[in-house]
């Protein structure tokens, strides 16, 4: 590679890419149908002995969709190195350095004094498109680009002025459907399905409704002419943007777009609460626990007399991280409890749906087991604000149990049985009741399973 290109293409990386404003009556850059042509003017006096240039392009779609853009030069270039650089940009643009070198004593323009340097043709993926090319690169004292030219003796590169760069668009023909609709997106709390609603347009053919990621936007669902609303799950705990255009169906067959419309957002709850349990800590307190919500700010805590009766919010807990509370929960009182997590967003709160109503209980005994060759003998811990204990009996661990034993006194800390016949092997659990000052009493959490064999 010769020097001259070597230089170039260090360069390249050190030019500031700035969009031309200038005027011109005569551009370096017009268009035919989706290709742009690209000539330049040599510099005055300067047509024998231009033996390499370097040029650049930048091409960004204003609307649409578009492939990379490819660059043939023209056959009368002579140049013994021709090289077209396409480079993807930010955005979704495109950037092509175009560089020619050849010998240090022949011209590559074979002194032409204007000169056809090849077609750029853009490549548009979508039915309607505006596509811009301009020239880029280094600029000079009046803000104009430049191009960089090395003269004959190969050494030294120097640069001239375009004067004629005005950007152009390669645009769909023919007319475009203007009506803008105004979008709407709700979605209820506890719900993960996102409601969308607009006023019908006289005249569209139909609609298509885009999620908009990073300011781009990615198709959802096309929809008929008479459609006005639809709906559509998204997972919980999510930020989204969208955006829908109308389009009419032209005589010849192509679709004309409308303008999209403003971008609007919504934050899908979080998910419902799970393993909820509100359980009494001692005579005065109750502990409620949960399962952890991914994403959610925080948790509120409902309560209610009845489990179908109205339920008022008694804790916000601030806290997304947090798992469990203390409550005050006065003796002999039932309280049904539930709990929701919700989401903070930009001052705004999105709430999931409540857990399952579950009454207050007493924990659970802590059981342990005996037994001799004629008796089973079982012993338990005293559980707060416990009346009484239940025992129950299984043949099987995961089977129906049945009740064998009501002990109707918070003392009674024990139970025993004869070795019961009909099957080699008991299970046995145990649970304390509550005496509410109204209603029936109310069983509280059960024990672990303990296993006895019959020898």
């Amino acid at each position: 590679m010769k020097k001259w290109l070597k230089i170039i293409m260090v360069s390249f990386f050190l030019f500031t890419i700035v969009p031309l404003s200038a005027k011109a009556a005569e551009n370096n850059l017009t268009v035919d149908d989706k290709d742009v042509v690209v000539s330049v003017d040599i510099p005055a006096g300067k047509s024998g002995v231009i033996t390499s240039l370097r040029m650049q392009l930048r091409v960004s779609a204003s609307s649409g969709t578009m492939e990379a853009p490819v660059f043939a030069f023209d056959g009368a270039v002579s140049s013994e190195i021709k090289d077209a650089v396409v480079m993807p940009g930010e955005n979704g643009t495109y950037l092509v350095d175009l560089i020619l070198s050849g010998k240090k004593d022949k011209s590559i323009f074979g002194g032409s004094e204007s000169a056809k340097i090849g077609t750029l043709s853009v490549r548009p993926t979508s039915q309607q498109y505006k596509i811009k090319v301009e020239t880029v690169g280094e600029l000079d004292d009046n803000g104009k680009p430049m191009v960089k030219y090395m003269d004959a003796n190969g050494v030294a590169a120097m640069t001239e002025s375009l004067a004629n760069c005005e950007p152009v668009l390669v645009e769909t023909t023919g007319s475009t459907f203007g009506k803008i609709p105004q979008l709407k997106a709700s979605v209820k709390d506890g719900s993960r399905s996102v409601s969308f609603s607009w006023d019908k347009i006289d005249g569209a053919d139909g609609y298509v409704l885009y999620e908009v990621k990073e300011g781009k936007n990615s198709r959802v669902t096309t929809l008929s002419a008479s459609a006005t609303s639809v709906a559509k799950n998204y997972a919980y705990a999510t930020d989204h943007s969208f955006s829908l255009r109308a389009f009419k169906k032209d005589a010849d067959g192509s679709i004309s777009y409308g303008e999209y419309s403003p971008v609007v957002s919504i934050t899908v709850g979080p998910s419902q609460v799970k393993g909820f349990s509100p359980e009494y800590k001692n005579s005065s307190k109750v502990t409620l626990t949960w399962q952890k919500v991914n994403k959610a700010s925080g948790y509120q805590i409902y309560r209610s007399a009845k489990k179908n009766g109205k339920y008022t919010l008694i804790k916000d807990i601030k806290n997304g991280k947090t798992t469990s509370c203390t409550l005050k929960h006065p003796s002999g009182k039932t309280y049904y409890y539930k709990v929701k997590a919700y989401i903070k967003k930009s001052g705004n709160t999105v709430t999931g749906s409540y857990s399952k109503a579950e009454v207050a209980k007493t924990k659970a005994p802590k059981l342990s087991v005996s037994r001799n060759s004629k008796s089973v003998r079982l012993k338990w811990k005293k559980v707060s604000r416990a009346a009484g204990y239940k025992i129950y009996r299984s043949k099987t661990k995961s089977g129906k149990y049945k009740l064998v034993k009501t002990i109707q006194k918070a003392s009674g800390l024990n139970f025993t049985e004869n070795m019961p016949k009909g099957s080699k092997v008991w299970y046995y659990k145990v649970c304390a009741f509550e005496k509410p000052k109204k209603g029936k009493n109310l069983s509280g959490n059960y024990s672990t399973v303990v296993k006895v064999n019959v020898k």
